[in-house]
């Protein structure tokens, strides 16, 4: 799979590393490397229990029976990362308990903090990209891969 060139509005504002992330259907995500290590973390802390990911094989490649699992840290476009449906699933269902947090606000605001000058989003843009990773995770398994 070939990864799509970042959208005008998007080279302006990310100036690191981008995580992509495609599910079936065509169905894309993307966002800053501080972003998604937040997305990760912010899925654990509300109760998300990582299964681990698989890598997909290379082209001329069989899969394995019994894959090694990986962390959730995304390699380049030739060495992308599966996550399972029942994994996606359980992390947007956590991901959903977040956003209902009296303290989901205040989360975001601390990491826009931390991360501003780094060219990450803004509050406002996180609340925005949490939602859009929620719908793709809810629709099953995906991959991530890095876009430099």
């Amino acid at each position: 799979m070939k990864l799509r060139p970042r959208p005008p509005h998007l080279e302006a504002q990310h100036a690191g590393p981008m995580v992509v992330l495609f599910g079936a259907g065509d169905r894309e995500f993307s966002c800053a490397l501080p972003d998604w290590n937040f997305i990760v973390e912010l899925g654990q802390t509300f109760g998300w229990q990582p299964a681990g990911t698989t890598y997909l094989p290379q082209q001329g490649q069989r899969a394995r029976l019994n894959p090694i699992k990986h962390d959730y840290q995304p390699g380049d476009s030739q060495d992308r990362k599966r996550v399972e449906a029942h994994d996606s699933e359980h992390w947007s269902v956590a991901l959903a308990g977040a956003k209902r947090s009296p303290f989901i606000s205040a989360m975001l605001r601390k990491h826009s903090q931390l991360q501003a000058g780094s060219g990450t989003s803004t509050e406002a843009s996180m609340h925005s990209q949490l939602q859009s990773f929620i719908e793709l995770a809810r629709r099953g398994a995906f991959t991530i891969a890095l876009q430099s």
